[in-house]
């Protein structure tokens, strides 16, 4: 899905952001922001996620943004860590553990430093605590779990750092609802601001319940023609995918391929596209979604 002139804007709003706010000398600060300038008049079309990888790569020499997430992905991953015991025994004594799992792990996308000016520990509890009040399209969840329960295997693409642990939960549930499911998860190869990389997912012990690829690139999202062969291979073979996050929707989106995207709205652009509220999470498959 090539981005859309807001979400130009939104990207080089932040990128320009991150060069203002890093101290340095006025004269360094115009060469960067020029050079941001004439990376947009080169007008290639790219999706959003993409735009922003290319961005990011620009001004990193100057900003060494990428270094500054490091300290706030590793605090949501040991918070969601030491949580992982209490929510999983929520999960289990559920009367519906899969419709539990997948409400904490929607839950979770709300861990976006790209997509939420101002992440809070507290407004990720308050979320938490009213999982049980999340409302996902009724018959796309009936069809997620009558294809879960027919598949062999399934490729499930993360996004945030601390969400992944919630990710890692559904999964956990998935394996136990579904035994004979194989699982395979498709993370970013490289840093990018709060985006889960192979290396987190392995972090947070991933490996014990699946999979873990790479997504071969730093853009955070899903670009399905630079995927390494393993993670292409994986894609062709799997029987459906879940992708977490509005930057793999808007990467992935018009694929074709049977894909079901879970996210929360959070940037205005989706609010009104989907005509709901800031953080109402999402549900929807590739295929059978309208126009986006």
């Amino acid at each position: 899905m090539n981005a859309k002139q807001k979400c130009i804007d939104c990207c080089r709003k932040k990128a320009s952001g991150f060069i203002t706010d890093s101290g340095l000398p006025d004269k360094i600060q115009q060469k960067a922001l020029k050079e941001l300038d004439n990376l947009l008049k080169e007008g290639a079309v790219l999706s959003a996620p993409e735009l922003m990888s290319r961005m990011l790569s620009l001004i990193d020499p100057y900003t060494g943004i990428q270094a500054t997430y490091e300290a706030p992905k590793k605090l949501f991953d040991n918070l969601l860590l030491s949580k992982e015991d209490f929510i999983m025994n929520e999960i289990f004594k559920d009367e519906d553990p899969f419709l539990a799992a997948i409400q904490f792990a929607v839950t979770g996308n709300y861990i976006d430093f790209a997509g939420v000016d101002d992440v809070q520990e507290s407004k990720l509890q308050e979320l938490l605590d009213n999982r049980a009040n999340i409302i996902l399209d009724k018959e796309e969840l009936y069809s997620l779990r009558k294809e879960l329960s027919q598949a062999k295997r399934l490729l499930y693409i993360t996004d945030n750092a601390g969400e992944v642990v919630l990710d890692k939960m559904f999964i956990r549930t998935l394996k136990s609802l579904y035994p004979n499911l194989e699982i395979a998860v498709l993370a970013r190869a490289l840093p990018v601001l709060n985006d889960a990389t192979v290396e987190d997912a392995r972090a947070i012990g991933m490996e014990q319940h699946a999979k873990v690829l790479s997504n071969g690139t730093s853009i955070p999202g899903t670009n399905i023609d630079l995927l390494p062969d393993e993670s292409a291979i994986w894609l062709d073979d799997a029987d459906l995918c879940i992708a977490k996050g509005q930057g793999n929707f808007e990467s992935l989106r018009g694929c074709g391929r049977n894909i079901y995207y879970l996210f929360l709205c959070k940037c205005s652009l989706f609010t009104e596209a989907f005509q709901v509220e800031q953080f109402a999470p999402m549900l929807s498959n590739e295929k059978r979604m309208g126009v986006f």
